[in-house]
């Protein structure tokens, strides 16, 4: 079935998902169901190592949810909805890949959340703003920001920007720790490109087998989280990169990782 709001291309071991629902690529029902269903046939792509996720539009990531459509929604079609963003977000933050957020312009509510469930968060220079501003509609975030902001910058920043519906530009999101890096907007998909080909050079394995024991060990007690690390660790050695890496360093030279 095709897509009618966003775009798949692959480029070497590299997918773009790129969005395109003007005029600020609005989430709703149908963009939520395409990007579960986008993130789902990425993870599958054994050829795959890296996930772009960005947006063809100029000055939006995504601006949020589409809040006309929320309005209209019943108790039970909004518990619906919210989950189903949940299960995307959840879907491209497991997979066994790298994720990048391009945030190329406004990333609020549902596409912060978008790019929280990102191992990268890469924004633009200019007037993007990135936040969650539930708040201040009287409503909260639905698609993870809860959960995954506080994990990412800590409980007291998350909680202001929370409790105060707060966003800001990419300078101050870099310096708290929201996004990881800032570029240029002349150069930006550029540089995110080239960031993606020299992780998409490496042991694909290997990059996902860590995302995993990262994601599944954070929360639990050491102990435990030792046990997914170790399980995760001699799932790997059987790769092909796990043995060329060996190799090549006993060899002294540079190895030929195949992502498999």
């Amino acid at each position: 079935m095709p897509y009618q709001f966003l775009a798949m291309q692959q480029d070497g071991r590299i997918l773009t998902i790129t969005l395109n629902r003007p005029p600020s690529n609005a989430l709703n029902r149908e963009l939520g169901e395409e990007l579960f269903r986008a993130f789902g046939e990425a993870e599958k792509m054994e050829d795959v190592t890296v996930v772009v996720v960005a947006s063809a539009l100029e000055k939006a990531f995504v601006a949020g949810a589409d809040i006309k459509e929320m309005a209209a929604m019943s108790r039970d079609d909004s518990e619906a909805f919210s989950k189903l963003l949940q299960e995307a977000n959840n879907t491209l933050a497991r997979m066994k890949k790298v994720a990048i957020a391009a945030i190329n312009g406004h990333a609020l509510g549902g596409g912060c959340e978008l790019a929280l469930a990102c191992d990268y968060r890469f924004m633009a220079a200019g007037k993007g703003l990135i936040g969650l501003p539930e708040a201040t509609l009287g409503i909260l975030p639905g698609a993870g920001g809860t959960q995954r902001l506080p994990r990412l910058v800590g409980l007291a920043r998350a909680m202001d920007i929370l409790l105060r519906g707060r966003a800001m530009g990419p300078e101050e999101a870099l310096q708290i720790g929201l996004v990881d890096r800032v570029f240029e907007a002349g150069s930006f998909m550029e540089e995110v490109m080239k960031f993606a080909g020299q992780l998409a050079a490496g042991a694909g394995k290997a990059m996902g087998y860590i995302k995993a024991a990262v994601r599944e060990g954070i929360d639990l007690p050491m102990e435990q989280a030792l046990v997914v690390e170790r399980r995760y660790g001699f799932a790997n050695l059987g790769t092909h990169d796990a043995k060329e890496g060996l190799r090549a360093f006993a060899e002294k030279r540079k190895p030929d990782f195949q992502s498999r």
